[in-house]
């Protein structure tokens, strides 16, 4: 009885080979690109949080210069934690969801410390306050690559 497959190395097999390695580079160098720039803005970053620094000890003004210091802070740390992404999917190929989310609630803390609680209305701190907890929740929840849950930090 023949067997009606088609050979493996035909020249149609190796056309759709080629097309498919090609698209499975394409997310690569995206991401090359995207590490790039992370590091250029998070060399930006320290510059800016350093200056932030200089800033508060020369005007002496710790109480807000203290909260700028810790925003910029917070952003550099959220800009390492999307660079450490992008290191692991060049690892694993796979995004860790985990990081994603401990950097959205690290953004998130950084907003709520530029909020002026007396001019916020209540819907709005409401959902902040839901988004830290899906936040939250979905840190706790979330299953580390090996299967198991892993510790929240």
């Amino acid at each position: 009885m023949p067997d009606n497959t088609p050979p493996a190395n035909g020249p149609h097999q190796t056309a759709i080979d080629y097309v498919i390695r090609f698209f499975a580079l394409v997310p690569l160098i995206v991401y090359i690109i995207v590490a790039a720039l992370l590091t250029i803005i998070a060399a930006f970053s320290i510059y800016d949080a350093a200056q932030q620094i200089v800033a508060m000890v020369v005007s002496r003004d710790f109480a807000d210069g203290l909260v700028q210091v810790i925003y910029a802070l917070l952003l550099t740390i959220t800009i390492v934690v999307l660079f450490e992404t992008v290191t692991v999917y060049f690892k694993t190929k796979h995004v860790d969801v985990r990081a994603l989310l401990i950097a959205g609630l690290t953004g998130m803390v950084r907003h709520i410390l530029v909020y002026n609680v007396a001019t916020t209305d209540a819907l709005q701190m409401f959902a902040t306050v839901a988004l830290l907890a899906v936040l939250i929740a979905g840190i706790v929840l979330v299953k580390s690559e090996n299967g198991a849950a892993s510790p929240p930090f």
